[in-house]
Order: structure tokens, then sequence, then C-alpha cells
């Protein structure tokens, strides 16, 4: 069974990925990847890494809610070494990873640990289901968007408020801020997604990125292969199609965004891997 599903999603997103492909025409896309100015890309990344920061100070405000005091920079290790497995290995298998990390850096319970990582899931479907139909709404792509994305926060809202009222009530105390939180975390992502596009040329308006960084971060949120290949790119794309965006420049633009948002947090989770005491398991692997 392990097998079957593991060959259907290879096979999927090998669909994807020539699909893909065919549509942004690769001589085209590493002409436009070329012309991207440094600048921008270093915007964008920094922009980036501050969202994932700014992720791990909001785990410290669940965690603290529970009980259980952690430092922010050992909370960064332990997200981002999770981050960096999730982008190589399918399914999400870096969550588990994520929890083990956490787990023997704050003492705290395994359960507890997935708890918050449940809310944060919570929190950040809410926000992007928000974004699509604000993006929509500002850019005027139509009611198909508005109604995914009110649709989508309304049930997020409500399958919330379920969850945290029977199983994690008690993390209602840090819910406001953790809230606050969560919309920097992705307005960080609305001005990654700017500055690539200031550097393609794109002119996107606000709306536009609103609804490009909702639909485009959802599609990752669902478990499926490593780092959303594939299925980022054909969401992306025809999320900015369906409000009129096209040219040469936008396939490499979406290629461009996924890259910032899959390689720094890789190489920094790697990076620090033994400070959130993975080594061993890492040397073992190798």
């Amino acid at each position: 069974m392990k097998a079957l599903r593991l060959t259907a999603l290879t096979a999927a997103t090998a669909g994807a990925v020539a699909l893909f492909l065919t549509v942004a025409h690769p001589e085209r896309l590493a002409a436009a990847l070329a012309t991207l100015p440094a600048a921008s890309l270093l915007a964008a990344v920094g922009a980036t890494m501050a969202g994932v920061m700014l992720g791990a100070a909001r785990w410290r405000g669940l965690l603290a809610a529970g009980g259980t005091q952690a430092g922010v920079a050992r909370l960064f290790a332990a997200l981002t070494t999770g981050a960096a497995v999730n982008n190589l290995v399918p399914a999400r298998g870096g969550d588990a990873v994520r929890v083990e990390a956490a787990h023997k850096l704050t003492g705290a319970g395994r359960l507890e640990i997935a708890g918050t990582m449940v809310a944060e899931r919570i929190l950040d479907g809410f926000v992007l289901a928000i974004l699509v139909a604000g993006g929509a709404l500002l850019s005027g792509a139509g009611g198909g968007f508005v109604w995914i994305g009110g649709g989508l926060a309304a049930a997020i809202a409500l399958g919330g408020a379920v969850a945290l009222r029977r199983r994690f009530a008690k993390y209602r105390d840090g819910l406001g801020v953790a809230l606050l939180t969560t919309g920097g975390i992705w307005f960080a992502d609305v001005v990654m997604y700017g500055a690539l596009a200031h550097g393609f040329e794109l002119g996107l308006s606000l709306g536009a990125l609103l609804l490009l960084v909702g639909a485009g971060n959802l599609a990752l949120a669902v478990p499926g292969v490593a780092a959303g290949l594939g299925s980022f790119e054909l969401v992306t794309l025809a999320g900015a199609h369906g409000i009129g965006l096209g040219g040469p420049e936008l396939a490499a633009y979406v290629l461009a965004v996924h890259a910032v948002i899959v390689l720094p947090a890789t190489v920094t989770g790697l990076a620090l891997a033994p400070v959130a005491g993975l080594r061993p398991r890492f040397r073992a692997r190798a």
C-alpha cells in the first residue's frame, strides 16, 4: 500500500512538472530567470526568513500557553530542520522530525508539541483563505475565488473552534497574539512575492499578490510530494491566469517564488540540524 501511494505521488508529480514545463516553455523560462536582479532575490530571501523567524516566535507563544517555556532560537532550529525534511521527503515527514527535535530541546511531551502544530495549521489555513478571498475582491478576479476563499475560511474557523474547544482549549489564551503573528508571517510572504514581481517587472497589484500567496501556499499545505513540487507551480499559475496574468515571465516568476520558499529554509534547516539534536540520525542515514 505504501509503495502504491509513493508510485501515485511520483506519477502525479511527474505529470504536474511536465505540464508546467509545457506551459512555461523551458527555453523562455531560462531566459526570463536570467533577468532577475540580485537585489530583488536578496530582498525576497530576507523576507522569507523573517517570516520563518516569526513562525518560531508564534510557536514559542503557543507552547507557553500550554506551560512550556522555550527560546525562539532553539525553536527556529527545530522549525527549519523539520521544514528541510519536509522539502526533501514526501507526505510531510518533516513534521515528525520537528516534533522529535522540539521534544529534545524543550522537554515538552510529543502530544503537546503536535497540538501546537495543529493550532498552527488552523491559523495558517484561515489566514491564507482570507488572503484568497480578499485578493480576489481587490483584483476583481470574480466570484469564484471569493466564494472558495470565504467558504474555506468559514470551514477552517468552525473546525478550529471545535478542535480548540475539545482538545486544545489551553491555546485559546494565546490565540489572539498567535493570529496577529500569523498575519505577520504571511505579510512577509506578500513582501517576498512583491520583491520578485518587481524584479521580473510584472507590476502585480496588491490584490493579485494576496491571491497568489493564498492559493500557492494552500497548495503547499496539502500532504504530498516533497516541497509541493509541481502542484505549487500549477495552482499558482492557475490563480495567476484566473486574474488575467500571462507572459513568458510569469512561469519564471512562479518558479523563483517556489525556490525562495523552499531553498533558504532547507539550507538553514540542514545547517541547524545539530542544534536541533538530529546530527546522529543524519549521520546514520548517510
